[in-house]
C-alpha cells in the first residue's frame, strides 16, 4: 500500500512540475510586444501601411497611412488617421481599449521570427470569418 502511495505521489509531483514549465509567462508576452509592427497592403492606386506601436506602460497606438491615391503618386502621404489605448495580455489572447471610439478589441495572437499574427473573427454581412493578419516587426 506504501509502495503505491508513493508511486501516486511521485506520478503526481511530476505532473505538476511538467505543468508549471508549460505555463505562459505573460510578462514575457507583453515584453515581446513591446515595440512597432507594421503591415503594408498594396492597392491599385496606393498603399495602406498599418503600423501598431505598444508601449511599455501597457499604452498603444494604431496607426494608418495612406499612399497614393486619388490621383497622386504612390510614395506622396495622403491621408492617416491614429488612435491610443491600453491592452492586456492574458495567456495567448491581447485586450485592446480604444480612447478614440471607446471600444474594446481581443485577439489571439503569437509571435514567431519577428511577425506578429492577429487572429480574431470579424463580421461581414453574410457570416462571422476567423481573420488573420500578420505585422512585422519594424524595431
Amino acid at each position: 500500500m506504501k509502495k503505491g502511495f508513493k508511486s501516486l505521489f511521485v506520478i503526481f509531483f511530476l505532473f505538476i512540475s511538467c505543468a508549471d514549465e508549460d505555463r505562459v509567462n505573460e510578462d514575457n508576452f507583453e515584453a515581446d510586444l513591446t515595440g512597432s509592427w507594421n503591415r503594408s497592403d498594396y492597392q491599385v492606386e496606393g498603399e495602406i501601411v498599418s503600423t501598431y506601436t505598444f508601449r511599455g506602460n501597457s499604452t498603444y497606438t494604431y496607426r494608418i497611412d495612406w499612399f497614393g491615391f486619388n490621383g497622386k503618386s504612390k510614395t506622396e502621404l495622403t491621408d492617416s488617421s491614429e488612435s491610443t489605448g491600453v491592452f492586456g495580455v492574458e495567456g495567448d489572447s491581447i485586450f485592446f481599449q480604444n480612447f478614440e471610439f471607446n471600444s474594446e478589441f481581443s485577439s489571439k495572437f503569437w509571435i514567431k521570427d519577428d511577425v506578429l499574427k492577429l487572429e480574431y473573427i470579424t463580421y461581414p454581412a453574410d457570416a462571422p470569418v476567423l481573420t488573420q493578419m500578420e505585422y512585422n516587426r519594424v524595431d
